[in-house]
């Protein structure tokens, strides 16, 4: 082979790695519900609150993100096993591996509320208000607050692969409740007019947690770096904007 061809083989290949090396691959929860992740019609993640904060750390970093949709029973390995390198709207509350990943500073918080139908004949104002009832939630989340009603059999745990799939069991009486996100909710409302109408918000604020990325253990970009990044998106106004995008103000 000619020593030019050789030459630009060899640029080509160490472009490529440079390239590879600079991505930013941002690990997304499928089952977390609208406004978080939005999926078009290929099952794409499409412009959301994950895919406009990926963008926005990635060019924060100076770097291209890619995106990769996990399911949740995939999201706590990926992330350990560095297959991605950060997945956001998280919280090691919700993590059964969060000592073995790196956490960032905070980016936004998270408001969980209880809602049922407005024809149910009681008011939920603590856990044990819940007692007797059937509680829809996310599978594989974590709900320590809920945790001790299961435990003791005086509440029944259905799990759904999404949000909309809970509250569409709570209209056809499969669940008395749903245990869901302020912002989630917002999301789903806007979409379901008609439905959101039938149903009623309890006063329990089931938890409010900050969220966090979860950084892998062998990441493309450190700690460091992943929180530098968040701190100047926050000082600049920029996560702001994109809570803002979505209707929603953080408290």
């Amino acid at each position: 082979m000619p020593k030019l061809m050789i030459t630009l083989s060899l640029v080509a290949v160490l472009s490529a790695g440079i390239s590879q090396a600079e991505e930013l691959r941002v690990g997304v929860a499928e089952s977390d519900a609208p406004p978080i992740v939005v999926l078009d019609a290929r099952h794409q993640l499409a412009p959301s609150l994950s895919y406009d904060l990926g963008r926005a750390l990635a060019t924060a970093l100076g770097a291209g993100a890619s995106f990769h949709l996990l399911s949740r029973n995939r999201v706590e390995p990926a992330v350990e096993r560095s297959e991605v390198d950060i997945i956001c709207n998280s919280n090691p509350a919700w993590f059964s591996n969060a000592a073995r990943l790196s956490w960032t500073r905070d980016v936004y918080p998270q408001i969980e509320r209880v809602v049922t139908s407005k024809t149910l004949p009681r008011q939920i104002a603590a856990n044990m208000d819940m007692s007797g009832l059937r509680i829809g939630v996310i599978r594989g989340y974590h709900y320590p607050e809920l945790d001790v009603l299961w435990q003791q059999g005086k509440a029944t745990r259905v799990d759904h692969a999404r949000l909309d799939s809970s509250l569409k069991a709570l209209g056809m009486g499969g669940v008395d409740a749903v245990i869901t996100s302020e912002l989630e909710l917002a999301g789903w409302a806007r979409d379901n007019a008609a439905a959101a109408q039938r149903i009623k918000v309890q006063p329990w604020v089931v938890s409010t947690r900050q969220t966090y990325c979860a950084v892998a253990p062998k990441p493309r970009y450190s700690l460091a770096q992943v929180d530098r990044a968040i701190a100047a998106l926050a000082h600049d106004g920029e996560i702001q904007r994109i809570l803002q995008r979505y209707q929603w103000k953080p408290r």
